[in-house]
């Protein structure tokens, strides 16, 4: 008996370490640096680390397998004008690093210029700065555009208005509702911003303000949401792309412009949040699903004519999506290549999952 068990626990060891092998042999395989990248590069301004990664990958968001990070400087992730990086090869494996422009001392980096973002940043702090997104609680609560003491039905740039709620805050945006959004019994709001406005005065009920900015006429019952600066909130321009989670899925809700179709740099609403381990900057490839064709008498045809099983074309990949400000269910994600139009028929999957045979209904 004593044997049998020996024999048992051998055979589970042995398992085990095979799959320990497979699994390092799946996490370690080489990363594939793009022939011609320049063995050395000196940032400059208006360099994004979107755009430094292309010069080197195929798949910007493969970065941080190929950028090491340099202890002897305070925040190594971040890199500046000036940064001069280094190609070189350990062990077999590209590496990317670089000497930093300033240094004062072993640990300290003093810099007055300010870091790469990840893309430019004109494509992302409007998200960061301002709701685009919010539950019908916030929504219900938010101030209102109460109308202007000329009582003019539309008001213009340079007028004022005044807006519910006693209100400190000095710079305001002002929004229309666009569309809802749904998942489960999750509702999300998506707002469009028409017009920016900052405070002038505070009476005892109500709030006036000065219009700055305008995009479109400004109606009545539109929603007045103060302005937050990105320090305030979690979210940063200098954020490193990366894979969303392995075999995670999403769909597209919908274009944040409203249109039917989206391209590189429009931002589009997906089902996939926080909750979802997705966080600003995470990936997700974008495929065309495969059309089904049918078979009769020999002869193929889109039209389904008789009672066989369809074949399943293959998926095809059409471009890529990164997520800039998550919200606990939903994200707002900015599309960062496209070789096609992209709609919400469009397929979301992890970079590291396989895209053959994706089925919705998995998606949970």
């Amino acid at each position: 008996m004593s044997r049998v068990i020996h024999l048992i626990y051998i055979l589970t060891f042995s398992v085990l370490l095979l799959f320990s092998l497979s699994l390092f042999a799946k996490t370690s395989q080489p990363l594939s640096v793009k022939e011609g990248a320049p063995k050395t590069y000196t940032v400059v301004k208006g360099d994004t680390l979107w755009d430094i990664s292309a010069l080197y990958l195929d798949s910007p968001w493969l970065w941080p397998k190929l950028w090491k990070n340099n202890d002897y400087i305070d925040n190594p992730d971040l890199i500046y004008p000036g940064d001069k990086l280094t190609l070189y090869w350990l062990n077999g494996e590209p590496v990317l690093t670089l000497k930093p422009m300033v240094k004062l001392s072993p640990k300290v980096r003093l810099l007055d210029k300010q870091a790469v973002p990840t893309v430019k940043e004109s494509l992302v702090i409007p998200y960061l700065t301002s709701d685009r997104l919010v539950d019908l609680e916030t929504l219900s609560s938010s101030s209102k555009v109460l109308g202007a003491s000329s009582g003019k039905k539309f008001l213009t740039a340079e007028d004022s208005l005044f807006i519910s709620g006693v209100n400190q805050q000095e710079n305001w945006g002002i929004y229309r509702v666009a569309n809802q959004y749904k998942r489960d019994d999750k509702t999300m709001v998506a707002l469009k911003r028409i017009a920016s406005a900052k405070q002038h005065q505070v009476d005892s009920e109500i709030t006036k303000l000065t219009l700055t900015n305008q995009r479109q006429e400004i109606w009545p019952n539109d929603i007045a949401l103060p302005d937050i600066a990105v320090n305030d909130t979690q979210l940063t321009t200098t954020f490193y792309p990366s894979s969303s989670p392995r075999k995670s899925m999403a769909t597209i809700l919908g274009a944040l412009n409203g249109s039917e179709y989206s391209v590189k740099n429009q931002v589009v609403i997906i089902d996939r949040g926080s909750e979802d381990k997705v966080q600003q900057g995470s990936m997700f490839k974008l495929y065309q699903s495969g059309a089904a064709v049918y078979e009769h008498k020999g002869e193929y045809s889109y039209k389904k004519q008789t009672q066989s099983s369809p074949l399943q074309l293959p998926n095809t990949e059409i471009g890529s999506l990164m997520v800039i400000r998550p919200y606990s269910y939903f994200s707002l994600a900015l599309i960062t290549s496209s070789e096609a139009p992209i709609s919400n028929h469009s397929l979301l999957v992890s970079p590291e999952s396989e895209p053959t045979g994706i089925d919705r209904s998995d998606r949970g």
